[in-house]
C-alpha cells in the first residue's frame, strides 16, 4: 500500500488526563484512488495503568482497526493506524473519540488539497537616493505551497522589479531585483502587488517606500574646506605652481558631497577638442562619491611650452547635470636654465703644430635637467671638444676640454652655438692665432670681436683694413676715445649697410643661416650650400665630386683657407685661395670611401679672411678684424645592394610639436631631443616643407653622438592653426622613417564676452551704485591686454575696475562694474573692449587692435525703507541691565537701498540731554537689496527708572552719487522703540501674627512693623552705593558689616512673658513690578567674611556681644531666607522670635533685592519676666491727626497701650505738662486726655482718649510721662498740627485714619489649622454725622471641607458696646457654608475717630464634639466615685498632696462652659475676656510635667480642658462730626444718613461714662472672713437648691413664653408721648441692645402707637370742647374739616422721629433679608425681570364707558 509521509505533521502533542497524543492528523499532496497511513501514537504518561476505548471515524474515506478497548500501563505506548482512501479532489475532515476513566477527548484528521502559497517581504525600503540615480536590492520570494506558481509583478514607477514573470517551481526560491529611479526630491510610497496562482487570482502585497533627495557636490582643492569656494564666481582653483618642462606634476580635487545619498558624478573637459596643447588631464571621467563623505580626484600638469601660463577649466557635473561645479586649473612652466662660465675664450698666439688647452664650463642653475650639445665637428675642426654633448642634472655643472690645433699660420674664430634643450642657444667665442717662422699674424683679442661687431652695425666691415687705414688717415674716418671708427661729419661718405639692426633673438641669429630661413643681415662671405651628401656612393672608386662656390660680399681681397687634408674621406681641392671684391670661386669637394656598408659623415671648415691680415705689420689695432668661418656638413653611405642599413636605436621626447601661438610671418622654435640609445651612427634625413611653414636644423647630418638636439622652426602665413606630419628619414630607409607631429598657428586678438554682449544690471537706488561681474574668455593662444573705452557720458554712469589688464589664453576674467544712475529712467550704454596682442606690434596680426561692444542697460530707481511695526514695546527692564529686540526693515522697493540709521531719544528735562543714549543698533549703515528684509538687533540699557522712548529714523544714503539731490536727505521716521527701566519692586500685601501676638489685631502688627513706611522704601529708587552689590554677598570682615543705605526701620515684635509661644509673623511679600525680583533677608553673619581662626582678636563691644547672644540661641528666625518672585507671585515669609530669655533683643538684618533696594531692619523683640510690670512701647512719639483751628468742639482721638507682661498693670498719665501748656495758651486747654487712669489687662490694649484743640495753625508738642504702678515710667511726646482751613482749602481735606493707612482689608496670608475667614478684615464706615446709623456686610466663611466651625463675635473693650452692633453674634457653619453678618455702626456721643477691634471666636464642632463627650464621661465618672472608692495602702498620702494641686475645673473651661451653658440674648455683645498669658517651657520642664501628668492621670481623673478657639479680628475704623460740620464738608453724601433725632436729644453726660469706666478696687479681707461668707453663701444656694417648691417655680419660669407686653417701653403717664420726651433723660452711653430692643418693639407695635396717638387727639378734642364752646358745623364745612384734620395729623405723624426709626429699621430688615435669601439661593437675584403682557380688553366695553 502507497504511502506518502505529510508534508506538515505537527509536533505538538498534548495531555488528556495522562495520555499523551498528537493535536491532529494531517494529509497533504495525496491523489484519488489511493491508500495513505498515518499512525496515531497514544502515550500513557501517568504512573498507573489506564483503560482507553475509541470510536472509529464517521465517514467512509478514513478507517482503522476495529475499536477494542486499549489497556496502557505506565510509560507505555499504543500505536493506532489510520488509512486515507480518498476519491475525489475535496477537503476531508473527521475525527477519532477516545473515552478514558476520567473523560474523554478528541483527535482530528483532515485531508487538504494542495495549495498555492508563496513567501514575500512584507516592505522594501530603499531609504534615500539621488534624484535620477538608482538602488538596487535584491529580495526573495519562497513557494511554500504545494505546486509551481507563475509569478508577476504591477507596480508604478519610479519602482521597478526585474525580472517581472516568472516560474517558481514547487518548494523554491527566486531572487528578484528591485530599483528605485526617484524623479523629484520626495517621498515615494507604493505597492508592489505579486500576484500567483491560477489565472494569476491571488495576489500579495508588498510596501515599497524610498525618498528622493537632491545631489550637490562641492568642490575643493586637496587640504581646503568645501566653503572655500569664491562667491564671486563660484569656481574651485586649484593652482599647480610653476612646473619644470616636461614634468608631470599631480594634485588632487576634492568632491565633497553634503547630502544623505550617494552621488554620481561626471569630470567633463570643454576645451579638450578646440586646443591643440592640453595640458591639464583628469584620468578619472567618472564616478560615484558616497554620502556625507569625501572623494579626491587626481589632476595632472605636463607643461609643454617653455615659461608660459596654462590656464584650463574642468567642470563636475552630478547625475543628469542637477548641479555643476568648475574647477580652474592654473599653473606655469620653466624650462632649464644653463649658462657658460665664458662667452669667449682665446687661445691666444701659438705656433703650427702645437695644441694649447682650455676649459669652459656648461652650469645649470635650475631644478630642472638640461640636455646640452655644442654644434660642432670635431673631427676636421681646429677646435677640439673633449664631449660635445650631455646632460646637467638640477644644479650642476659640466666642465668641458677645449683643444686648439691650427695647421695654417693664420687667425682662428669660430661662434660655436651651444644648443639647450627646452632654451635659447648659447654661444662660445673661439678665439686663435697661429705663428709660423715666416708667417706672423696679428694676434687675435677679445676687443677685436667687440670693435668688428660695432664696425659691423655701422657698415665699416665690408671695407678692407687698409682702406680703413687710409680713411682715417685722409680724414674721412675718425676714432673715438674707445677706438671705435665713427664718421666725420665735415667729410661725409657714403657707406653701405649703414643702417643700424636690431639684436636679433639667438635662436634667429643661429637658425637664419641662409639654408634653413633667409638671413637676418648680409653675410660677409657666403656658401651657396651647407650640404654635401653623396648620397649611395656603391663603386667606392668613382664617386663624383661636388661643388661648392663662395662669394665675397665684401670689397676687399679675402683669403679662404680650408682645414682639410687629402687623407681623409672628404677633402676640397683648392685648399687655399684668393677672392677678389665682390667675386665668387669654386672649390671642388671629394668623397673617398674605403669601406663598403658604412656611414660617413663630417662637417668641413673653412677661414676666409681679408689678404692684409696674413702680417701684422700690415695691420692697425683700430681696424683688425677676425676671420670668418664658414662650415660645410658632408654625408655619404656606402651600403652595399641588398644590404639593409643599420636599424636606429633612438628616442625622441615628444613626437606632438605645439608651438607657441605667433602672429602671421613671426617665427616660433621648439626643439625635440633625439637620443641615440645605439652603438652605430644614425643618418638623419628630412624633407623641406613645401610651404616652408615648418623647417628643422639640421636637415641632415650623421647622429655620431649620443644626443641630437633638433630645432624646429615655425612660421605661419596666416591666422590660423598649422598641423603637419614632419617626416623624418633614419639610415636612408623608408622602414625606419619617423613621423613628428607638428602644431604651430598665428593668432589674432579674439575673445567670447558673456551674454552675447549684453550686461544688465538691476534696478539701482539714486546714487547708489549696483555692481556685478562681467566676464570674457581669451579664446586665442595669445596673452592679450585688454582696456574698457566709455564715452563721456557713459563714464558718469558706469565704473569698471580693472579697467585694463592682461588675461592669458584661455583664460575666463570677470571685471567688477558698478552702474551709478543720477535719474529715474532706464539708461543704455554701450562700453567697447580694446583687445590686443601683449608685447606685439600694432601692425602685427597679434598686435591690431579689435573692439567688442558690450551693451550695457540698467534703471535708476528711488525706494524707501518700512518696518513690521511702529512701535516695538520692550516693556520693563532693570535698571542697569539690557535688553534685545529684533526690528525688521523691509524693502519693498525694486532697488537696493543704502541707509544710516539715526536714533533720537525723547527728554523730560533739559537736565537729561546730558544723558547717554541706552539705545545701540548693532549696524547703524548697511544695505538692504531689493524686495528683501534685514533684520537689526536694537539694545536697550536702562539708567533710571524711568520710561524711555527713542524714535528709530533712516537717512538713504548716496555714496556713489555726485548729483543726488533728488535723493531726500532728510531723515525719515521708521519706528519707536519703547520701555520702562524699573527697579525690582516688592510690597507686602498682608500679615498675620499668632502664638503669643495672637491678640494684637492687624493695624497694630502693621504699625510695629512699619510696614507702610517699608512699602513706601520698597517703591523708592536705590541710591547708588545700594547697587553696589547686585546682591550682597560676604564683603565685610567686621561683625557689623557696613550698610550701604540710609534706609532703616524698625520690626518690633511686641512683647511677651518669658517661656511664652514664640511671637510668629507672616507677611505676605507680592511682587508688584514688571520683572521678577530676587530678595534675601542677611543676617549680619551672611556679610561676613570668614577669617581664620589666628585672625580673631576676641575683643567685643557690647553690641557684638549681643547679637552674637541673639545668633547663637536663634531667637529670631526668617523661613524662607531668600527667593525669587515672579511679577504677581506671592510668598510668604515666617518670622519668629523666641521668648526664651529675658531681656530686649535687638538684630540688624539687611533686607537686599538684587539690583535694587537695601533696607536695614532693626529685629526688636521684649521678653517679659513673669512677675514684671510692663508696657509694650513700640515708639516714644505719637503723633495725632491734624484738627482745623476753630472747631467748637474737637474729635477724640485714641492713644493705644498694649500690656505685654503676664500681670495686670495700672497706669497714670501725668497731666502737669497739659496745665503748663494749657497756661501758655490763654488757659485754654490743647490736649486734654479724657482718662488718664486705668488698668490693662495681660496681653491687652488700653484706648486712652484723647482730644486736641488747637488755637493756632501751628504744631504742638508736649512730653507726658506715663507711670506704670510698679514698673518704670516712660515718656512720651504728643505732637499735634492744627492747621487753618481757609489756608489749606482742599488740601488738607477731613479724612478718616483708615484713608492714610495701607492695612489690607482683605487676608491673604493663610494660618496653620485656620478654618474660617472673613471676606473682610478692616471694614470702614468713612466720616459720618452724629446721630446716624451705618451698616456694613461681613462675611464668615467655612473653607473647611470637612469640619463644621461656630463662631461667636466679641469686643475688646466694653465700650463698644454703644458703638457698634453685630448680627447675628453666632451661629454654626458646616462645611464650605458662609454666614453674612451686618455690622452696624451707630455715631452717638460727640465727633470721634473710631478704631475698633471686634474678634470673632472660631470654634472647631468636631474637636468640641470630642470634649463633650470627654467632659461627660469625666462628670459620670465623678460622680460614681462619689459612691465608689478603692482603699490601698499604695498611696497614703494622696489627700495631702490634693491640697497643693491646681484646681480640677480650669477657668478658661468654665467660662466657656458657661458661655456655653447660658447664652446672652440675642443681639447682645459680650466683652471678650482675656486668655490667660501663654507661657512656653524648656524641654526639661516639658518632660517633668508629661511625666507629672502621666502620674497624675493614673491616680486621678483630671477633667478635659475645652480646645483653644481660633480668633479672628475685625477692625471697625469711622470718624463721626457734628452734623453742621458734615453738612458743609460733605454736602453731597449728607443724604446717605439717616439722622435719629431721637438720639440726639439725649443728654450727654461723661460722668456716667467715666463711672461705667471706673475699675472697683478688691476688699481686702483675712481668711476668716472669707470663710464666713463663703459658708453664708453656700448654706443659703445649698437651701435654695433643696427646696422642691424654688426648684419647680424656676423651671416654670424658664418654660414661660416671654409675655407680649414686656416687648413695649415704659411710657409716662403724666405727658403725652413725644419725641423729645421719650429719650430725655436717658444716657447717651445706651447699650446697643437697648436700642435694638427698642426698634424691635417699634417694629412689632405699629398699632399701639396709632392707638395712643388717637387717644391723644381725643383727651385733646375733649379738652377743647370743655373750655370752648362748640362751634357751629354746617354739611359744606364738616368734609373740609375733616380733611384738613387727616392732613395735619399725617404732617405730624411724619415729623414723628419714631415713626422715621420704624421705617429706617423696616427697611434695613426687609433689604437684609432679600440678600439672605438670595445667599441661600432661595431666588436669583441678578435674573432678568419677567413682563405678563394683559389681553387687551374687548371695544364693546369701552365704547360702553363712553357713554
Amino acid at each position: 500500500m502507497p504511502s506518502l509521509a505529510a508534508l506538515h505533521q505537527s509536533s505538538k502533542k498534548q495531555n488528556f488526563n495522562g495520555i499523551e497524543v498528537v493535536d491532529g492528523v494531517v494529509w497533504q499532496g495525496w491523489e484519488p484512488g489511493q491508500e495513505y497511513t498515518k499512525n496515531i501514537i497514544l502515550k500513557n504518561v501517568k504512573v498507573k495503568t489506564q483503560k482507553l476505548k475509541y470510536n472509529v471515524p464517521s465517514s467512509r474515506f478514513f478507517s482503522t482497526l476495529y475499536p477494542k478497548p486499549i489497556v496502557l500501563s505506565a510509560g507505555t505506548s499504543f500505536t493506532l493506524p489510520v488509512t486515507f482512501r480518498p476519491l475525489e479532489k475535496n477537503v476531508y475532515e473527521d475525527k477519532i473519540r477516545f473515552k478514558t476513566q476520567e473523560g474523554e477527548f478528541e483527535v482530528p484528521i483532515k485531508a487538504e488539497l494542495p495549495q498555492v502559497k508563496i513567501r514575500v517581504p512584507e516592505n522594501l525600503d530603499f531609504e534615500m537616493c539621488a534624484v535620477k540615480d538608482y538602488v538596487e536590492l535584491m529580495f526573495e520570494v519562497s513557494n511554500t505551497g504545494d505546486t509551481d506558481t507563475h509569478l508577476k509583478w504591477e507596480l508604478r514607477s519610479p519602482f521597478t522589479i526585474e525580472p517581472s514573470e516568472i516560474l517558481l517551481k514547487y518548494r523554491s526560491k527566486a531572487k528578484f531585483k528591485a530599483t528605485f529611479r526617484p524623479e523629484m526630491a520626495i517621498v515615494y510610497k507604493g505597492n508592489a502587488i505579486c500576484k500567483y496562482g491560477n489565472n494569476y487570482s491571488k495576489d500579495v502585497t508588498v510596501i515599497v517606500h524610498g525618498i528622493g533627495k537632491y545631489p550637490h557636490i562641492l568642490i575643493s582643492a586637496s587640504g581646503k574646506p568645501a566653503d572655500c569656494i569664491k562667491s564671486d564666481n563660484l569656481e574651485s582653483v586649484i593652482n599647480f605652481g610653476t612646473v619644470g618642462i616636461g614634468s608631470t606634476v599631480q594634485k588632487w580635487m576634492e568632491l565633497h558631497n553634503l547630502s544623505p545619498v550617494r552621488v554620481p558624478f561626471q569630470v567633463d573637459h570643454p576645451t579638450l577638442s578646440n586646443t591643440i596643447d592640453t595640458v591639464f588631464k583628469c584620468p578619472m571621467k567618472m564616478g560615484i562619491v558616497p554620502p556625507m563623505t569625501a572623494m579626491r580626484i587626481p589632476m595632472s600638469f605636463t607643461p609643454s611650452l617653455v615659461d608660459g601660463s596654462s590656464i584650463d577649466y574642468f567642470t563636475v557635473s552630478a547625475i543628469d547635470n542637477i548641479s555643476k561645479s568648475v574647477v580652474k586649473c592654473f599653473g606655469k612652466s620653466k624650462g632649464p636654465t644653463v649658462q657658460l662660465s665664458f662667452k669667449a675664450v682665446n687661445f691666444m698666439q701659438i705656433d703650427v703644430g702645437q695644441t694649447a688647452t682650455k676649459s669652459v664650463e656648461v652650469i645649470n642653475s635650475s631644478d630642472v635637467e638640461a640636455v646640452y650639445q655644442f654644434m660642432i665637428e670635431c673631427e676636421e675642426s681646429v677646435f677640439k671638444f673633449d664631449k660635445v654633448s650631455g646632460i646637467l642634472k638640477p644644479n650642476s655643472k659640466d666642465t668641458i676640454i677645449l683643444k686648439f690645433t691650427p695647421p695654417y699660420p693664420i687667425n682662428y674664430h669660430r661662434k660655436i652655438t651651444c644648443m639647450v634643450h627646452n632654451q635659447g642657444p648659447l654661444y662660445l667665442d673661439l678665439l686663435g692665432t697661429c705663428h709660423s717662422e715666416t708667417v706672423k699674424p696679428a694676434v687675435l683679442l677679445a676687443k677685436h670681436l667687440h670693435r668688428f661687431k660695432i664696425n659691423a652695425e655701422k657698415g665699416f666691415s665690408f671695407y678692407p683694413p687698409e682702406q680703413l687705414n687710409d680713411m682715417i688717415t685722409e680724414g674721412k674716418l675718425e676714432t673715438d676715445e674707445n677706438g671705435f671708427i665713427q664718421k666725420n661729419e665735415k667729410n661725409v661718405i657714403n657707406v653701405s649697410n649703414t643702417n643700424k639692426m636690431t639684436e636679433p633673438r639667438p635662436m634667429d641669429v643661429y637658425f637664419n643661416d641662409g639654408f634653413h630661413s633667409d638671413l637676418v643681415t648680409t653675410p660677409h662671405v657666403s656658401c651657396d650650400i651647407n650640404v654635401a651628401d653623396f648620397g649611395n656612393c656603391q663603386s667606392l672608386r668613382t664617386v663624383e665630386d661636388k661643388v661648392v662656390n663662395l662669394i665675397n660680399h665684401t670689397r676687399g681681397k679675402v683669403t679662404v683657407q680650408w682645414i682639410t687634408d687629402t687623407n681623409k674621406e672628404f677633402s676640397v681641392f683648392p685648399n687655399t685661395l684668393d677672392i677678389p671684391p665682390l667675386k665668387s670661386c669654386s672649390f671642388r669637394i671629394s668623397f673617398k670611401p674605403v669601406t663598403p656598408n658604412q656611414f660617413y659623415g663630417s662637417e668641413l671648415e673653412c677661414y676666409v679672411y681679408y689678404k692684409s691680415l696674413r702680417d701684422y705689420r700690415l695691420v692697425e689695432d683700430n681696424t683688425h678684424c677676425p676671420p670668418w668661418c664658414l662650415t660645410l656638413t658632408c654625408s655619404a653611405q656606402t651600403f652595399m645592394p641588398h644590404h639593409e642599413t643599420f636599424w636606429p636605436r633612438y628616442t625622441l621626447d615628444n613626437t606632438s610639436v605645439v608651438f607657441d601661438a605667433v602672429n602671421v610671418n613671426e617665427s616660433t622654435y621648439r626643439t625635440v631631443l633625439l637620443t641615440n640609445t645605439g652603438t652605430t651612427p644614425i643618418l638623419l634625413n628630412t624633407q623641406s616643407d613645401t610651404d616652408s611653414i615648418f623647417t628643422m636644423k639640421p636637415m641632415n647630418g650623421l647622429v655620431k653622438g649620443k644626443y641630437q638636439i633638433l630645432t624646429i622652426k615655425a612660421t605661419p602665413r596666416e591666422a590660423k592653426i598649422y598641423q603637419q606630419n614632419f617626416l623624418l628619414k633614419l639610415n636612408d630607409n623608408e622602414k625606419y622613417n619617423q613621423i613628428l607631429k607638428l602644431h604651430g598657428s598665428a593668432e589674432s586678438a579674439e575673445v567670447v564676452l558673456d551674454s552675447q554682449g549684453v550686461m544688465y544690471f538691476k534696478p539701482t537706488c539714486i546714487g547708489t551704485a549696483s555692481s556685478k561681474y562681467y566676464g570674457m574668455k581669451n579664446i586665442s593662444r595669445i596673452p592679450l591686454r585688454y582696456e574698457w573705452k566709455l564715452n563721456h557720458a557713459d563714464s558718469k554712469l558706469l565704473k569698471v575696475h580693472p579697467d585694463s589688464g592682461i588675461i592669458q589664453p584661455n583664460e575666463y576674467q570677470s571685471q567688477k562694474w558698478s552702474f551709478i544712475p543720477s535719474s529715474e529712467e532706464k539708461s543704455v550704454m554701450k562700453p567697447t573692449l580694446l583687445v590686443w596682442g601683449q608685447g606685439l606690434k600694432d601692425n602685427s596680426s597679434g598686435g591690431k587692435k579689435k573692439a567688442f561692444t558690450v551693451r550695457a542697460i540698467g534703471e535708476g530707481d528711488l525706494g524707501d525703507l518700512k518696518s513690521n511695526q511702529n512701535h516695538y514695546d520692550l516693556g520693563d527692564i532693570v535698571v542697569g541691565s539690557s535688553a534685545s529686540q529684533r526690528i525688521i526693515l523691509s524693502n519693498n522697493s525694486q532697488c537696493s537701498l543704502h541707509y544710516k540709521l539715526l536714533v533720537n531719544q525723547a527728554f523730560d528735562t533739559l537736565n537729561n540731554r546730558s544723558e547717554k543714549l541706552g539705545l545701540e543698533l548693532d549696524e547703524t549703515e548697511g544695505v538692504i537689496p531689493a524686495r528683501s528684509k534685514h533684520t537689526i538687533l536694537a539694545t536697550v540699557r536702562t539708567l533710571q527708572r524711568k520710561e524711555y522712548q527713542y524714535t528709530v529714523s533712516y537717512q538713504l544714503l548716496t555714496p556713489k552719487g555726485e548729483n543726488s539731490d533728488i535723493v531726500p536727505k532728510e531723515p525719515k521716521h521708521l519706528c519707536h522703540v519703547l520701555t520702562t527701566g524699573v527697579f525690582p519692586t516688592i510690597v507686602v500685601s498682608d500679615a498675620r501674627c499668632y502664638g503669643s501676638a495672637v491678640n494684637i489685631s492687624k493695624k497694630q502688627l502693621w504699625n510695629l512693623f512699619s510696614l507702610d513706611t517699608l512699602n513706601a522704601c520698597l517703591d523708592s529708587d536705590p541710591s547708588a552705593p545700594e547697587l553696589m552689590f547686585s546682591m550682597a554677598t560676604r564683603h565685610s570682615h567686621n561683625r557689623r558689616p557696613p550698610v550701604y543705605t540710609r534706609a532703616i526701620m524698625d520690626f518690633n515684635f511686641s512683647s511677651a512673658p518669658l517661656d511664652s509661644e514664640p511671637c510668629i509673623v507672616n507677611l505676605m511679600f507680592e511682587n508688584t513690578g514688571t520683572v521678577a525680583s530676587d530678595w534675601a533677608f542677611l543676617f549680619p553673619s551672611d556679610l561676613q567674611l570668614e577669617l581664620e581662626y589666628w585672625s580673631e582678636t576676641g575683643e567685643y563691644d557690647q553690641d557684638e556681644l549681643h547679637e552674637m547672644k541673639v545668633m547663637d540661641n536663634r531667637l529670631f528666625a526668617i523661613e524662607p531666607k531668600k527667593g525669587r518672585l515672579q511679577p504677581g507671585e506671592c510668598q510668604t515669609v515666617t518670622f519668629t522670635y523666641q521668648h526664651t530669655m529675658a531681656g530686649t533683643d535687638r538684630l540688624p538684618v539687611l533686607l537686599k533685592l538684587a539690583h535694587g533696594r537695601e533696607i536695614l531692619l532693626n529685629f526688636i523683640g521684649v521678653t517679659v519676666e513673669a512677675d514684671r510690670n510692663y508696657i509694650h512701647f513700640s515708639s516714644n512719639k505719637h503723633m495725632f491727626t491734624p484738627v482745623p483751628v476753630g472747631e467748637k468742639t474737637s474729635p477724640i482721638q485714641i492713644y493705644e497701650l498694649y500690656n505685654g507682661g503676664a500681670q495686670s498693670v495700672r497706669y497714670e498719665l501725668d497731666l502737669a505738662s497739659l496745665d503748663l501748656l494749657q497756661q501758655e495758651n490763654f488757659d485754654q486747654p490743647i490736649f486734654e486726655c479724657l482718662d488718664p487712669i486705668g488698668e490693662i489687662l495681660p496681653g491687652k490694649c488700653v484706648a486712652v482718649e484723647w482730644r486736641f484743640s488747637p488755637l493756632e495753625a501751628k504744631t504742638y508738642m508736649v512730653d507726658v510721662p506715663i507711670r506704670i504702678q510698679g514698673g518704670e515710667t516712660n515718656i512720651v511726646t504728643f505732637t499735634g498740627v492744627g492747621y487753618d482751613k481757609r489756608v489749606m482749602g482742599d488740601s488738607t481735606p477731613l479724612t478718616n485714619q483708615q484713608d492714610l493707612s495701607g492695612v489690607p482689608s482683605v487676608q491673604s496670608v493663610p494660618i496653620p489649622g485656620q478654618l474660617a475667614y472673613l471676606s473682610q478684615e478692616r471694614i470702614t464706615f468713612a466720616n459720618a454725622p452724629l446721630f446716624s446709623r451705618s451698616r456694613r456686610i461681613v462675611f464668615v466663611m467655612n473653607k473647611s471641607k470637612e469640619k463644621t466651625i461656630s463662631f461667636e463675635w466679641h469686643v475688646t473693650s466694653p465700650k463698644d458696646t454703644q458703638y457698634v452692633s453685630i448680627f447675628p453674634l453666632r451661629g454654626c457653619l458646616e462645611a464650605g457654608e458662609s454666614q453674612m453678618c451686618r455690622v452696624s455702626f451707630i455715631a452717638s456721643t460727640t465727633p470721634s475717630f473710631y478704631d475698633l477691634d471686634l474678634v470673632c471666636e472660631i470654634t472647631d464642632e468636631h474637636e468640641m464634639k470630642k470634649y463633650r463627650k470627654k467632659l461627660l464621661e469625666w462628670e459620670k465618672q465623678k460622680e460614681r466615685e462619689k459612691h465608689e472608692f478603692t482603699i490601698t495602702e499604695n498611696d497614703l498620702d494622696a489627700d495631702k498632696r490634693l491640697q497643693d494641686s491646681p484646681d480640677m475645673s480650669s477657668p478658661i473651661g468654665g467660662e466657656r462652659e458657661g458661655r456655653n451653658g447660658s447664652k446672652t440674648p440675642e443681639g447682645e455683645l459680650s466683652r471678650y475676656k482675656t486668655l490667660p498669658p501663654i507661657q512656653r517651657k524648656s524641654a526639661d520642664e516639658l518632660n517633668r510635667l508629661e511625666k507629672k501628668r502621666k502620674k497624675k492621670e493614673k491616680t486621678m481623673n483630671l477633667k478635659p480642658v475645652a480646645p483653644t478657639p481660633f480668633l479672628l479680628h475685625l477692625g471697625v475704623t469711622s470718624r463721626t462730626h457734628g452734623i453742621k460740620d458734615f453738612q458743609s464738608n460733605f454736602p453731597d453724601e449728607y443724604q446717605h444718613f439717616h439722622i435719629d433725632r431721637a438720639m440726639g436729644e439725649k443728654p450727654v453726660s461723661r460722668e456716667s461714662n467715666q463711672l461705667s469706666t471706673e475699675i472697683v478696687e478688691n476688699i481686702q479681707c483675712n481668711q476668716g472672713e472669707a470663710g464666713v461668707i463663703s459658708g453664708v453663701l453656700c448654706n443659703i444656694l445649698r437651701g435654695l437648691l433643696e427646696d422642691n417648691y424654688f426648684v419647680d417655680a424656676a423651671k416654670k419660669v424658664i418654660k414661660e413664653p416671654v409675655p407680649y407686653f414686656c416687648q413695649v417701653g415704659d411710657r409716662p403717664k403724666s405727658a403725652p408721648p413725644s419725641t423729645g420726651n421719650i429719650h430725655k433723660h436717658r444716657s447717651p452711653d445706651i447699650h446697643v441692645e437697648d436700642i435694638e430692643a427698642e426698634e424691635l418693639s417699634r417694629e412689632q407695635t405699629p398699632s399701639q402707637e396709632s392707638q395712643t396717638v388717637s387717644d391723644q387727639r381725643s383727651a385733646s378734642s375733649r379738652g377743647t370742647n370743655f373750655n370752648s364752646p362748640d362751634p357751629v358745623l354746617t354739611p359744606t364745612t364738616e368734609p373740609l374739616q375733616q380733611d384738613q384734620h387727616d392732613e395735619t395729623r399725617k404732617q405730624k405723624l411724619k415729623k414723628n422721629p419714631a415713626v422715621s426709626n420704624i421705617m429706617e429699621s423696616v427697611l434695613e430688615n426687609s433689604i437684609f433679608n432679600i440678600m439672605s435669601e438670595a445667599l441661600a439661593q432661595e431666588f436669583n437675584i441678578t435674573a432678568r425681570p419677567r413682563y405678563i403682557a394683559l389681553p387687551k380688553r374687548p371695544a364693546l366695553s369701552t365704547n360702553k364707558s363712553k357713554h
